[in-house]
């Protein structure tokens, strides 16, 4: 944690919060902090500065707060990430945010479990969960929208083609295509990473009916993982 991010339902004033649990947990036994140290803070959807640990305990503590600080603008980007393990999925999500992606798109596709919806990561607990670890981590305070999208055939026939009016889009695909090393960048776009078995045939399709550019990250085949932070990095 680089950044002691704070919710709205932390402040007790203008300019002081009232932290509990696991945050209290993490200034106690990681960074170790006592009256009058000084940490890095910010509000969730709002800016960042530092804050003056007045009093901590076991379970609770009281900080007063200057928060002066605009946060990083996002990258110009959007990323649309196939349904993977959940377990997978809160590390990228956390990544993503991390990278300061505008948004995140995670799509049910043919190889993608239905299952894995049912996880807590899915819920809106869970899901704040992983986008605060990758806030924290690059000392950011405003989350991207995220949007799940659990049937294919609407969104790839309603959704998919409206994309590229506003957007430079591309799809992760193998293939006799250019590398993603080699892709024009624009002032905004978005690129689709397929599932560990890869996209069906019918589902690159789709994409590319709707104006997707094909992209591809070499010959040899790498785990949806890999393939976010390969592409990502290009954006950066």
């Amino acid at each position: 944690m680089n950044l002691l991010l704070l919710d709205r339902s932390d402040l007790i004033a203008e300019n002081k919060a009232e932290i509990f649990g696991g945050k209290v947990h993490h200034l106690n036994e990681i960074l170790k902090v006592n009256p009058g140290n000084e940490i890095r803070v910010g509000l969730l959807g709002g800016k960042k500065g530092k804050a003056v640990i007045e009093k901590i305990e076991t379970e609770k503590a009281l900080l007063s707060f200057n928060l002066n600080e605009d946060p990083l603008p996002k990258i110009p980007l959007s990323v649309i990430v196939a349904l993977v393990r959940p377990k997978v999925l809160s590390r990228l999500i956390s990544d993503l945010v991390s990278y300061g992606v505008s948004g995140i798109e995670i799509i049910q596709t043919y190889f993608g479990d239905k299952g894995y919806w049912e996880n807590e990561l899915f819920t809106e607990s869970g899901l704040k969960e992983a986008v605060v670890k990758g806030l924290e981590q690059s000392m950011d305070t405003i989350m991207p929208k995220i949007n799940l999208v659990k049937r294919f055939g609407p969104y790839s026939n309603d959704i998919l083609p409206t994309y590229p009016a506003n957007s430079i889009c591309y799809i992760a695909l193998p293939g006799d295509f250019p590398k993603i090393g080699e892709i024009k960048k624009g002032k905004s776009n978005i690129i689709a990473i397929g599932p560990e078995r890869g996209w069906t045939k019918y589902e690159a399709a789709q994409f590319i009916k709707a104006g997707f550019q094909p992209v591809t990250l070499g010959n040899r085949v790498v785990r949806t993982e890999a393939a976010v932070h390969a592409c990502v990095a290009h954006f950066i």
